[in-house]
């Protein structure tokens, strides 16, 4: 359910009125302070999130790895050998 941008700021003029302990008179800054919230937080959600890049496709993957693994596993077994 979405909510209007009255009663938006009107709910979050209220929270702040109550989180600086019921001050009287305050209502107008409030009212003002709330507005520039809900400005923001409209701004934020225009700009677009970064998009991740796919991942590549196992098969693509599995071609590579097993190359890979080989290359960085010491030959320990051929120097052995090569010592006796």
């Amino acid at each position: 359910m979405q909510v209007s941008e009255q009663e938006w700021i009107s709910k979050r003029a209220y929270t702040l009125w109550e989180k600086e302990g019921h001050p009287h008179g305050r209502d107008a800054d409030h009212w003002e302070q709330a507005k520039h919230e809900f400005s923001l937080l409209k701004s934020s959600e225009a700009t677009k999130p970064a998009t991740r890049k796919k991942a590549a496709p196992k098969a693509a993957v599995a071609e590579v790895a097993p190359d890979a693994e080989n290359a960085a596993k010491p030959k320990s077994r051929a120097r052995k050998a090569a010592a006796k």
